[in-house]
């Protein structure tokens, strides 16, 4: 029998690890900058730093993917406003699929982030990572060094991926015009950051800002009134009760529906539908 064997050439292989680190930065730490001939890549874990890639200088927050390329000058430092947890993995590779990711910052889509803490939790479990070189613990288990390269392959193919279906490397004007869409078009269910995050491919920190930004309001509430708003629509109507109104809706119960519906308008919906005023 003879077997043939499918040579396949990777997507993207990190060849070394240079540096893998978590640190915080204090709102008024100021740096440098500095570059180098590898790449890195910097995750805003929480709250928001001061970021500069070549000239490019802006406020990342928590949420954000940054990439730096080989010999790039870059930084990261204090806004001035409120510490910055941030993560950091340096690394070299040769892979030609690594230009997608030249310059670009980008919220990390949710289902990602585990790989972050797989990459945090190994480095911290097998390096001490206050120091450069990346020396072993005396019990560090082994193959951290593989899993984390293994962790960060997965996360870049991924990104990949994402980015050749939806390419998203800055923000599209209308993104709250989107988000505002996505809940018109689900009014009849409930609303699900996670899932909003994911269809939009943002995390919920910058989806949140730009949203309050542009409208005055949460998301949470804009979707609120919507609902309300419909409510009033089918109370006018007749065609329903009360409580199918609240079914329709996707209330929890008519008494919540009807709680919710009084504490935004001062009415009840049997108030609301017999035309008294408040």
């Amino acid at each position: 029998m003879r077997y043939r064997y499918q040579h396949s050439k990777p997507l993207v292989r990190v060849q070394d690890l240079i540096t893998v680190f978590y640190q915080q930065i204090e709102p008024e730490r100021h740096w440098r900058g500095e570059s180098h001939p590898f790449w890195e890549l910097v995750y805003v874990d929480d709250g928001s730093i001061h970021a500069q890639n070549g000239k490019t200088e802006w406020d990342a927050n928590a949420g954000e993917l940054i990439f730096h390329a080989p010999d790039v000058f870059h930084k990261a430092e204090g806004n001035g406003k409120e510490k910055g947890n941030v993560f950091i993995i340096t690394f070299t590779t040769r892979s030609p699929a690594m230009e997608r990711f030249r310059d670009l910052r980008i919220p990390l889509p949710p289902k990602l982030r585990s790989l972050i803490s797989g990459m945090i939790q190994e480095a911290t479990a097998c390096y001490d990572t206050h120091r450069t070189g990346l020396p072993p613990l005396p019990d560090a288990p082994p193959g951290g060094n593989q899993l984390i390269r293994l962790y960060l392959e997965q996360l870049l193919i991924l990104l990949y991926r994402r980015l050749e279906n939806h390419p998203i490397s800055s923000p599209p004007e209308d993104l709250p015009g989107e988000i505002i869409l996505y809940l018109h078009n689900h009014v009849y269910g409930t609303l699900s950051i996670p899932e909003l995050c994911d269809r939009m491919h943002y995390g919920k920190t910058y989806l949140s800002q730009s949203f309050k930004e542009a409208t005055g309001q949460t998301i949470t509430q804009y979707y609120r009134t919507l609902k309300i708003n419909q409510a009033k629509k089918l109370l006018r109507n007749r065609d329903y009760t009360v409580a199918e109104v609240s079914t329709l809706l996707c209330y929890d119960t008519p008494q919540y529906f009807s709680a919710q519906f009084k504490k935004a308008t001062g009415l009840t919906p049997l108030q609301y539908r017999n035309g008294e005023k408040k």
